[in-house]
């Protein structure tokens, strides 16, 4: 690690070298991956005041770099000018992220590039203006009241309800994140109904505060 920070410093000083944006790229790719490596196997070491300020000691020292500080700056003020997460919240997510995967757990992380949608594969999306009658509708919610966070959909055809759908959400997400997952669970959900139109199937999302949008596809899923 402190090679690491050797090199860096030879070519990043306070007032010349590598930009914000190239350092903490760099933070990102090479430096992160080894302070977290094996997060889950130490992670309560860190309840000691003593090795955690080693810790920090260790990121307070790439920070003041990315940020192009002075040295006497502290471990949170170098976490917030170099835009990067605290030791503690790094060290969290790697564990979770970690647990969830190895024990079949849903939770939100980055989608990797390779499994990006293609342009060319992503439906139709515009503002409703004719609906016709034949359609697919979509009426979702999202909610945070008094630390509690939920997500709900239903689908309706014909005056029929097709499916309906509801989850409690984390703590820290927000009412719009809250929103956005409503509407995703309930699209998801449409591509497994069993309709017997052949031809493509056409959605209006109104939301809770009655934003609409139709979303038009050429095939059923």
């Amino acid at each position: 690690m402190h090679s690491y920070y050797k090199h860096v410093s030879k070519i990043s000083y306070t007032e010349w070298g590598l930009g914000h944006r190239a350092l903490k790229a760099i933070y990102s790719g090479a430096i992160e991956p080894i302070l977290t490596y094996g997060a889950p196997v130490w992670e309560k070491g860190l309840t000691k005041q003593n090795n955690l300020r080693k810790y920090q000691r260790a990121r307070r020292m790439q920070n003041i770099k990315i940020a192009k500080a002075f040295r006497t700056l502290s471990h949170e003020a170098s976490c917030a000018l170099a835009a990067v997460r605290h030791s503690r919240l790094a060290v969290q997510q790697k564990v979770r992220t970690y647990k969830a995967s190895h024990n079949n757990i849903e939770c939100d992380a980055p989608l990797q590039v390779r499994y990006w949608p293609h342009p060319a594969e992503i439906p139709l999306i515009r503002a409703a203006t004719e609906i016709p009658h034949d359609v697919i509708n979509i009426f979702t919610d999202g909610s945070k009241i008094g630390g509690k966070e939920g997500a709900a959909a239903v689908i309706i055809k014909h005056d029929t309800v097709l499916h309906q759908y509801k989850c409690g959400l984390h703590e820290r997400c927000s009412n719009n994140q809250a929103e956005q997952v409503a509407i995703l669970r309930a699209l998801e959900q449409i591509q497994t109904l069993q309709l017997a139109e052949d031809a493509g199937k056409t959605v209006v999302v109104n939301t809770w505060h009655w934003t609409h949008c139709r979303i038009e596809t050429n095939t059923t899923h």
